[in-house]
């Protein structure tokens, strides 16, 4: 019996050792896999950082655009489906954007001209109308300024289109290649002519608050292979300003 003690004593010694050299080992792994991950991915920080010095400052601007987005889980976006994950909590509303938007960043290799310099009045993305009072989605940015102000071209480009509505008021359309299109509505005078190629920089139009407005402001728009995204995502920002 005693011997027999002593058997299953030194068994479960064994055991013991066993367990303990396997959670050593474990946690070796998943040290040794942490470490090389944070070297690969200081690796990749160094690298970008030295191909493209502006990445940095890029990626600030669309965090700090998202950021500014005043917007809340019930009017962002519509065509929610509603998906229960476990037991014992809230259902989780799935959202998908409007048809013809986007909320992906992307990026113009040429430097957007900022068009007017102002107080974002109005981020892109849903919102409540400050006219109807009804939750809609804005299709631009809104930048609050001085009427008269000039309005320039954001790249270089050609005036596809010029004209007058109820909804923009006067507005001017710009083409910049087969994918790049930007619109400036509600201005008080539109200067650049339909048909002719304006450079980046160049004054177009003037600063109104011509259609469905509450005061003067330019209403800016991108637009990358026909779908409207936002603004923000290329222009610099500070304190809510351009």
């Amino acid at each position: 019996m005693p011997e027999e003690k002593t058997n299953e004593t030194n068994s479960r010694s064994r055991r013991k050792n066993n367990n303990q050299e396997n959670k050593k080992d474990f946690f070796t792994q998943i040290i040794i896999t942490q470490i090389v991950v944070v070297a690969m991915l200081t690796a990749l920080v160094f690298a970008v950082k030295k191909v493209s010095p502006d990445s940095f400052a890029i990626l600030k601007n669309v965090y700090h655009s998202a950021m500014e987005k005043d917007i809340n889980l019930k009017d962002v976006f519509i065509n929610k489906k509603s998906v229960c994950l476990g037991q014992g909590g809230d259902d989780i509303s799935v959202f998908s954007p409007q048809s013809g938007t986007t909320f992906s960043p992307y990026y113009i290799s040429s430097e957007i001209c900022t068009p007017v310099s102002g107080t974002i009045s109005s981020p892109f993305g849903y919102r409540v109308n400050p006219v109807t009072q009804e939750f809609s989605f804005h299709s631009g940015v809104d930048i609050a300024a001085d009427s008269g102000k000039p309005i320039k071209a954001a790249y270089y480009g050609i005036v596809s289109e010029v004209g007058y509505d109820d909804t923009s008021g006067n507005y001017i359309v710009l083409t910049h290649n087969n994918s790049l299109v930007t619109k400036y509505l509600h201005c008080s005078e539109i200067i650049a002519e339909e048909g002719t190629v304006v450079r980046s920089g160049e004054t177009i139009a003037l600063v109104g608050s011509t259609g469905r407005s509450t005061g003067p402001h330019l209403h800016f728009v991108i637009e990358i292979d026909g779908k409207k995204a936002d603004p923000l995502y290329v222009m610099n920002v500070n304190d809510n300003k351009v």
